[in-house]
């Protein structure tokens, strides 16, 4: 097993949140999306997290988490070609100074999803030269907080963005290209290599990885033959493939887990999300499965690789569901690592109430809920009972977690 600075964290317990979803709209591929009317809500100034920082981090205090996993907005970064913002640098290095002076250790996204205006209209990823300039981006982030940070996601689950960007089209740029969607990946991979590279070389001991959404396939008709075929050759592109061809370029495996879906012989490319019959669903429409998140976890195994879980939550207004969720899937975790499965930190999805891309402001995600009239911040019981579950587990291995929700705490 390859080094882990278990010495100073043995497990990472935080809260996770990306850029344009907490921080509001910026001159990016996704804010002309918004204005250009290809969904129903505009982003505008979300939860005001760029500003409001310091605020959020003293409720992360009171939370108890002692990491958070953030995104750093390249478009506000980089807002035209070769002209970098050192008031945007500035402004990020203080937040992640910030985040140290809370003991909470920073854990850095370096894409989630959007991207500089400038270049997605030069066409993104498949630009000639997307790699070399997407390294040169991620040199001045090193610049300027690389002293600071020691873990780093580089991209943010590429095949979500495959699919949704050039698969369904939903995402900008709307494209529905077969032959761009199964060339997107090896762009990605491309830029997260040189990425890799360029953070090994300015911070040896940083440990850095990609952030996977792994969703959990099974055959609609467990009889069909033809359904179960699907369900491994679809659990292999999607949840595996890339692992595989990034494995020598990762010091960990981020798995973003929030549910299964069905695969159907008769529709190859577009899982069922839930059945008919489904009880237990989110906001988002999507079936709630922790076991499977232990399965995913020691299928993992083979790659021997430290896993972190970089993100999982679910979108609900009912906060005794949530603290459900959460207590299921955290005893996931605990059974696989009684399996051997290495996992070494799990971040809640998501810290705050956010823009939730094509599905706007309704799904509610947070630990924290934000009044989007006011920006009054609530910190929901699910996040005192996250406090309660921390604190019984400090240092311990594997981690333990308690059946029931209990009762609400009245203060922390």
């Amino acid at each position: 097993m390859m080094f882990w600075p278990q010495d100073t964290i043995p497990f990472l317990w935080g809260v996770a949140t990306s850029s344009h979803q907490v921080e509001g709209g910026t001159d990016n591929d996704w804010t002309e999306w918004e204005n250009s009317g290809h969904v129903a809500e505009k982003s505008a100034d979300s939860s005001l997290h760029y500003h409001k920082y310091p605020e959020d981090f003293q409720l992360f205090s009171r939370i108890g988490v002692n990491a958070y996993r953030y995104s750093l907005e390249w478009s506000r970064i980089e807002p035209e070609p070769g002209q970098f913002s050192r008031q945007t640098l500035d402004h990020y290095r203080a937040m992640t100074q910030s985040l140290l002076d809370h003991h909470i250790e920073p854990l850095i996204t370096l894409h989630h999803f959007t991207l500089p205006k400038w270049f997605a209209k030069q066409g993104g990823f498949f630009h000639p030269e997307a790699s070399r300039l997407f390294e040169r981006y991620v040199k001045k982030v090193m610049d300027a907080v690389g002293d600071l940070v020691r873990f780093y996601v580089t991209i943010n689950e590429p095949m979500v963005y495959a699919a949704m960007s050039y698969g369904m089209g939903q995402w900008p740029p709307g494209h529905k290209n077969l032959k761009e969607f199964w060339q997107i990946g090896s762009k990605l991979l491309s830029c997260h290599q040189r990425a890799y590279h360029r953070i090994k070389s300015h911070r040896p001991d940083a440990m850095v990885g990609i952030a996977n959404h792994l969703l959990a396939f099974s055959p609609y008709d467990n009889r069909s033959r033809l359904d179960r075929f699907n369900a491994r050759i679809v659990n292999y592109l999607f949840n595996e493939r890339f692992i595989q061809q990034a494995r020598n370029t990762t010091d960990f495996i981020g798995v973003n887990y929030y549910s299964q879906q069905y695969t159907d012989h008769r529709h190859f490319w577009t899982p069922v999300v839930h059945k008919p019959n489904a009880t237990l669903l989110t906001d988002m429409g999507w079936e709630i499965h922790p076991e499977r998140l232990e399965e995913l976890l020691l299928a993992l195994k083979h790659f021997d690789k430290p896993l972190l879980i970089t993100e999982n939550g679910i979108a609900t207004n009912d906060d005794i569901l949530r603290q459900q969720f959460i207590l299921d899937h955290l005893a996931a975790v605990s059974r696989a690592q009684n399996q051997g499965a290495i996992v070494r930190g799990y971040f809640y999805w998501s810290a705050l109430d956010n823009f939730e891309w094509v599905d706007g402001y309704r799904p509610r995600f947070g630990l924290i809920g934000v009044d989007y009239k006011t920006q009054e911040r609530t910190l929901r019981d699910s996040a005192y009972l996250y406090r309660r579950i921390i604190d019984a587990n400090q240092g311990q291995w594997p981690i333990n977690v308690p059946p029931k929700p209990g009762q609400p705490a009245s203060a922390l």
